[in-house]
């Protein structure tokens, strides 16, 4: 479990947002709820130099791609702190006081939440009751009081949410419609076999989308790795349908043998009248019975 904290360095107004990431897309969510939350964007936003956000070399922080197309979306410039630098850093890592020295503390004797979204819920009734409405140690004035002083000075929020959601492109397999995520394969309509789409999961969400183009063409609830195959039953119909038709038209018809009957031919029948008949006598010593011919 992590804990994305932001706060306003005039008026010391924060968030606080628990996650079972830090990675990019949990980086970029927690920026732009806190924007949302805050009514406005920054014009520096101070890291310390995260490396979902860019990467060290030297004194330099170079930013990756995502980072400054997240930058110039919300017109906020994104600097790093310098090691050593006290008075910024301290900004940063100081707030984290209250959370370790009094927010973890209550849930200990309180007991702790059961799921994420209560945790984040308690933390945020903290923040509204315990910190926000208390004069600050350094200006001495509440931060929710000076936060509607600076609210005033946030440049305007983007008219278009940024996208924080895990997005891969993905191929469709060419001879079944099946789309692998998280070592998973789901079902996509047998339109877009072989083609190139688009899988879509949004930060601590359990619903795979699956995009051709600009239109949603599956959506899958998430299961554990390594599980069978996921199945729409509208996509498994309709691809053994199509596959039932590739297998009818690849079927070669052989056409069925006629056998005729050989006709036989029947020997003809003597029809002899009643009477009696003179015929010559057999010569059966041929046959060798030992007879002379005479006698029966």
């Amino acid at each position: 479990m992590f804990c994305f904290g932001v706060i306003l360095c005039w008026s010391r107004w924060r968030r606080w947002w628990f996650a079972t990431s830090l990675d990019r897309e949990h980086t970029f969510e927690g920026l732009v709820a806190f924007f949302e939350a805050a009514g406005g964007v920054t014009h520096i936003a101070r890291t310390d130099r995260m490396g979902a956000l860019g990467s060290s070399q030297g004194r330099r922080f170079r930013l990756h791609p995502p980072a400054l197309d997240f930058a110039r979306h919300h017109g906020v410039e994104i600097v790093a702190c310098q090691s050593g630098d006290a008075a910024r850093k301290g900004k940063i890592e100081r707030p984290f006081r209250d959370l370790k020295e009094t927010f973890l503390e209550e849930l200990a004797v309180l007991g702790p939440p059961t799921t994420v979204a209560e945790l984040n819920t308690r933390a945020a009734a903290f923040l509204d009751s315990r910190i926000h409405p208390r004069p600050h140690s350094v200006t001495g004035v509440a931060p929710a009081v000076r936060l509607e002083t600076e609210r005033r000075l946030l440049g305007p929020l983007p008219r278009n949410r940024f996208d924080t959601a895990y997005r891969q492109p993905r191929r469709v397999h060419p001879r079944l419609p099946l789309v692998e995520w998280a070592d998973v394969s789901y079902s996509v309509p047998p339109g877009c076999l072989g083609q190139a789409v688009e899988c879509r999961v949004e930060v601590d969400a359990d619903v795979l989308e699956v995009r051709w183009g600009a239109r949603v063409v599956a959506c899958h609830h998430l299961v554990p790795a390594g599980s069978a195959p996921v199945w729409d039953p509208a996509h498994r119909a309709a691809a053994e349908s199509e596959a039932l038709g590739r297998a009818r038209r690849n079927l070669r018809v052989v056409p069925a043998l006629v056998l005729t009957p050989t006709p036989t031919t029947t020997p003809p029948c003597l029809s002899l009248p009643d009477g009696d008949w003179d015929v010559e006598v057999p010569d059966l010593g041929r046959y060798g019975c030992g007879c002379d011919g005479e006698g029966a």
